[in-house]
């Protein structure tokens, strides 16, 4: 394990909320200086130690909503509280319709090297059904602009499996996006949430979500479609150019790595330990304005919590789980404590062992759902659907 941590920040803010979304952001974008200054007094307050960080993230919500000088301020604070390696990944999450050419061209002067664009899709009815501010010549624009301003590390973000999809509607997107060339895309599947605009359509009846064998099919066809264009699938929804050009970030949540995470909602983990912020702007205002960490809760892991996460997460990757590091954390040989699982999945032809590896297929990664919860001693309350709320956003945003 990796001894460098990572910051994640969340910036709760939106012009308006898409119908799809269930993370937490507020619309109140008078809100925004006395959330700065709150962000930077739990920065100071929490920074007791000299980490090392290698990635920071901000993440949202709308982080691009931010003034570029208080993204620089943020960076300066977190460059004097912690240890920041030579080589850091400064990524912030960009939306179409909330950025020009000057804007980003200024968060390049300010530290950020990486760009995660919320493109959704370059076709105008699946973002006016997802609720986005933006359109598709807008979602372009953006993207010439963030290459013109000198980001030469830009994720896009995809959305697929809205009702009305087709396989062709969905190449569509995926070859606007290989002919605009990123160095990584993320393709995330729709899921209609309970609590959100969408997920009361869908309880009136007035939405229904896509065929489960339908959102197999693109899971597959968007794997072996971008494969021919030389991008690696190192993630369930997740592929780039190159090794290189993975999310350092979002990987070391796959690895489980340690991570501090500020602001609203945001989730911290130290091994240990994992502690989540009030789901409030204004309890988090009112916290840190009484001295108060804006903590809501915390939990201390236990041995079957840690190791079912190990699992869920390292499934996901490409290169799956190394059973020499499981059995070294765990004391547990993976083999033999899975073996009747593991023998399943060979034969059903979903996962394989490779180089003290073992790792699903593409076919095993459909079904990562059902594999996950089959073993006897994993207790049942876990699944994808819990350990969402357990980890840091982005993470299952968009799951299979």
């Amino acid at each position: 394990m990796c001894d460098q941590k990572s910051i994640y920040i969340h910036v709760p803010f939106c012009v308006k909320k898409c119908v799809y979304c269930d993370f937490y952001s507020e619309t109140h974008l008078s809100l925004i200086p006395d959330y700065i200054k709150s962000l930077q007094k739990e920065i100071e307050t929490r920074s007791g130690s000299k980490d090392k960080i290698n990635t920071i993230y901000f993440g949202g919500g709308t982080p691009s909503l931010l003034p570029v000088k208080d993204i620089e301020n943020l960076l300066q604070i977190i460059g004097d509280k912690f240890l920041i390696s030579r080589d850091v990944e400064v990524t912030l999450e960009v939306n179409p319709g909330t950025v020009d050419l000057n804007y980003l061209r200024q968060l390049k002067k300010a530290g950020i090297n990486r760009l995660s664009i919320g493109v959704q899709s370059f076709n105008n009815n699946k973002l006016r059904f997802l609720g986005r501010i933006h359109t598709a010549d807008q979602a372009v624009k953006t993207i010439d602009h963030a290459d013109k301003a000198g980001f030469d590390n830009i994720s896009i973000d995809l959305i697929y499996g809205v009702p009305f999809e087709t396989e062709t509607r969905w190449l569509e997107d995926l070859k606007q996006a290989v002919m605009i060339a990123p160095s990584h895309l993320s393709c995330y599947m729709l899921t209609i949430e309970p609590g959100t605009p969408l997920g009361e359509k869908l309880k009136k009846g007035l939405v229904s979500p896509l065929d489960s064998r339908v959102m197999s099919r693109l899971f597959k066809k968007t794997s072996r479609f971008l494969g021919e264009f030389k991008y690696e699938h190192y993630e369930i929804s997740n592929f780039s150019k190159g090794r290189q050009n993975r999310s350092k970030h979002n990987s070391k949540y796959w690895d489980m790595t340690p991570y501090y995470g500020f602001g609203p909602a945001a989730h911290s983990y130290d091994t240990k330990i994992r502690s989540w912020n009030h789901q409030s702007i204004e309890t988090y205002i009112k916290d840190m304005d009484s001295g108060r960490l804006p903590v809501k809760d915390r939990e201390i892991l236990t041995l079957d919590q840690k190791m079912m996460e190990m699992i869920m997460l390292r499934l996901r990757t490409l290169e799956g789980i190394d059973m020499n590091g499981f059995e070294s954390q765990f004391q547990i040989s993976f083999q033999n404590y899975f073996n009747e699982i593991l023998d399943h999945i060979r034969k059903e032809e979903l996962g394989r062992f490779q180089d003290k590896r073992f790792a699903l297929t593409l076919e095993g990664k459909v079904h990562l759902n059902n594999i996950s919860v089959l073993d006897p001693g994993i207790p049942r309350n876990y699944s994808v659907e819990s350990i969402r709320f357990s980890i840091p956003f982005k993470i299952y945003n968009k799951k299979l």
